[in-house]
Order: structure tokens, then C-alpha cells, then sequence
């Protein structure tokens, strides 16, 4: 019997921060995945400043899809 892996296409929506970080570090617990996003992010000056400029919270519970958006562009998708 031969196995197939089913992918998934990426979909360009608002996601939880928990969420989004757990799609770029598969396997890693969700607290390890958002610490491992949020470096990369805080890293990534031109993220970072396109994401103040559309009104990103570091608070907020969630990603805006606008905000997801900027992140695929500069990190590539998940």
C-alpha cells in the first residue's frame, strides 16, 4: 500500500499568533513556536516596521490578514 502525505495550500487569512507560529515550526510546543516567530520577526527591521505601519499590536491575541500577508512576504510561507 503505498502512503501519500496530503499538503495543504497555504490560505491567506488572520490566524492566531499560536497558530500562525505553530505552521512555521511544525512539531516545536506553541509557546517554543510564538517565542521562535516573534525573534524572527523582531529581527526583520523591514517586517517590523511594515508591520507598525498597518497597526500591528504586539498585544493582540490575533494576526490581522494584513498582517500575515507582510510576514509570508518577508518570511515566505509556512
Amino acid at each position: 500500500m503505498r502512503m501519500e502525505t496530503e499538503e495543504r495550500a497555504f490560505i491567506l487569512k488572520a490566524y492566531t499568533k499560536e497558530e500562525l507560529a505553530e505552521l512555521y515550526y511544525t512539531g516545536a510546543d506553541s509557546s517554543g513556536a510564538l517565542q521562535n516567530l516573534y525573534r524572527w520577526i523582531k529581527h526583520n527591521t523591514a517586517l517590523l516596521r511594515e508591520l507598525e505601519a498597518v497597526g500591528y499590536n504586539k498585544h493582540r491575541h490575533s494576526f490581522m490578514k494584513r498582517e500575515v500577508a507582510l510576514i509570508v512576504k518577508y518570511l515566505g510561507e509556512p
